[in-house]
């Protein structure tokens, strides 16, 4: 929805710009996505009782958020434009992406016969953020915020962003487009401490190529993550991390849509208080070994969507087999289920439900167990 003055005062305040630049082309827009979920996690860990908790939660399927966005004409085919968006919890109203004001993203864009180059806190390509996010084009339930399922269960890729970044996409050919990107520092909130640019610094690069024609979309995404030699400790890494992934979609006559995705991945960090979900508290039951750390190893995913009594049901399964430096084999199933529908352009409802386990085999200690939840959650999301 088009709110030209309330855009004008906040990007005259936020972005410090003149009226006239934005006069042409500006929005103030958002995402409120609030709901109810029922998690069940079970450690299979002597002394640790199974768990379960009913909460309120935001975000569970779209990220709630607000921002401002606009363009101006530089003539001769040339667009600048520009994004400020704020991610928070809809349910408490607290900033996410660790207390940064416009922490999804805050970018330059200059667009043209020649392609986009971007500037600033940019999306990567290895998520569904963002107007280059191209895993939209291989995840089915948009859950990655779950506790129990999530395609980002199955993978170690980030799925999200980078600071100080720069990145280019080119115009499209025959049906394929090309992306490139690199990030001076990819965290420039929690480290401090290390310099731009620089070797001690963590860095990332990746490029991707997409192709699009007629029900056909398939993406390639391969990125590296440089890690700063001012780590120490257990984060101390001299390899870096890399994923790379194939999938895509087919849609066939009537709406039926077909999902899939597999990725490799070789020295990635991997946080478990982060991306373990449900099975936390078996993999923290196990020690510091089973913490995940740096993995190597692959995942995949097969979804469908098909249209039902107005909405959209959907339906994904995963796998995921990788191990880390301190001989521990982590072996991850997950199924799930969902269902969307739109009560309006701007207000759609969703149910979802999901369960995964996570196989744990500690080879030097010659011990294992196999935690496992599931999540039952539902909400509504309101766009404006």
């Amino acid at each position: 929805m088009k709110k030209s003055l309330a855009a004008l005062a906040i990007a005259g305040l936020f972005a410090g710009a003149s009226m006239s630049a934005f006069a042409a082309d500006a929005q103030v827009y958002g995402v409120l996505d609030t709901g109810l979920s029922f998690i069940h996690a079970d450690a299979d860990a002597a002394g640790t009782d199974a768990s379960d908790t009913f909460k309120m939660t935001t975000g569970q399927e779209f990220g709630s958020r607000w921002g401002v966005r606009g363009s101006e004409d530089l003539g001769n085919g040339m667009k600048l434009g520009f994004i400020l968006e704020s991610g928070f919890e809809s349910d408490t109203g607290s900033m996410e992406q660790n207390g940064r004001l416009f922490g999804r993203e805050a970018s330059l864009t200059l667009s043209g016969d020649f392609g986009a180059l971007a500037v600033g806190r940019l999306p990567i390509f290895g998520s569904v953020l963002g107007a280059n996010g191209l895993f939209r084009a291989i995840d089915p339930l948009f859950a990655n915020y779950t506790q129990a399922f999530g395609s980002g269960a199955v993978t170690a890729s980030m799925w999200t962003r980078v600071d100080n970044a720069i990145s280019y996409r080119t115009p499209t050919f025959s049906g394929f487009t090309g992306y490139a990107m690199y990030s001076f520092k990819n965290d420039s909130k929690t480290d401090t401490t290390s310099r731009e640019g620089m070797a001690d610094s963590d860095r990332y690069a990746s490029a991707a190529v997409r192709f699009q024609q007629g029900p056909v979309e398939a993406v390639l995404v391969a990125d590296t993550t440089m890690y700063g030699n001012s780590r120490t400790g257990t984060r101390a890494h001299e390899d870096e991390g890399v994923t790379v992934t194939l999938g895509g979609n087919y849609a066939f006559d009537g709406g039926v849509k077909l999902i899939a995705f597999g990725q490799y991945f070789e020295d990635q960090e991997l946080s478990a208080a982060q991306r373990a979900g449900v099975v936390s508290a078996g993999l923290n039951a196990l020690g510091d070994d089973a913490k995940y750390g740096f993995v190597t190893g692959y995942g995949f995913n097969l979804g469908v969507h098909v249209p039902l009594m107005g909405g959209v049901a959907k339906a994904m399964a995963g796998y995921r087999d990788m191990h880390n430096e301190k001989d521990v084999d982590f072996k991850r199933t997950m199924v799930a289920v969902g269902y969307d529908y739109n009560l309006s352009k701007r207000t759609a409802v969703y149910v979802m439900g999901g369960w995964s386990q996570e196989k744990v085999e500690l080879n030097a200690r010659k011990s294992e167990a196999t935690p496992w939840g599931y999540e039952l959650t539902a909400g509504m999301v309101h766009r404006f």
